[in-house]
């Protein structure tokens, strides 16, 4: 059950990203799996690998640099670049394979340096229907009675407010990062 707190903190946050964040959001609300093509894979592949455990600012210079030239010399955490070598010679094959599976959750976790939680990133910036269960977000839900339980609390949120889950996700998400109440 969403109480008003949490209402009123998800209205807050929904029209902060409006205002600063619109095109992100509209981006996670609009993209579907059935749009998705084996170059984009590649791309949310990359843009997920390299931010995970590191600022989401940096990230995206990093991101930004590779994507111009498709160079992995300019990521230098050794893991993230030889994951994203590994996915240059076999993104198509990986997204073929997740094309036909039903359980896609459980296959991107199989996939180089995305784990248990960074799945649900890359699954909802793929167009899957998912919120990430990061630590702010579970620190959201357990202030808000969910427990830690991140996709019950965005779910309800998504309900209520006619949003996809991923969305709700993406607001909130946003909303704690920029330092927001």
């Amino acid at each position: 059950m969403i109480s008003p707190e949490l209402g009123q903190f998800f209205d807050a946050a929904f029209l902060y990203c409006k205002r600063w964040f619109s095109q992100e959001v509209s981006i996670v609300e609009n993209r579907h799996f059935a749009d998705i093509t084996a170059e984009r894979f590649l791309s949310e592949y990359v843009y997920v690998v390299l931010n995970s455990g590191m600022k989401n600012a940096v990230a995206e210079k990093v991101f930004q640099h590779f994507m111009a030239k498709m160079d992995v010399t300019v990521i230098n955490h050794l893991g993230k670049r030889r994951a994203v070598e590994q996915a240059l010679a076999n993104y198509r094959t990986w997204f073929r394979n997740l094309k036909e599976l039903d359980n896609k959750l459980a296959y991107l976790e199989l996939l180089p340096w995305i784990g248990p939680i960074t799945k649900y990133h890359l699954a909802r910036n793929l167009g899957l229907d998912y919120a990430k269960p990061d630590r702010h977000m579970i620190r959201l839900a357990q202030k808000h009675g969910f427990s830690s339980d991140v996709t019950r609390m965005c779910q309800e949120l998504a309900d209520l407010k006619g949003l996809r889950v991923g969305t709700v996700d993406v607001i909130l998400w946003r909303y704690i990062a920029c330092g927001c109440p």
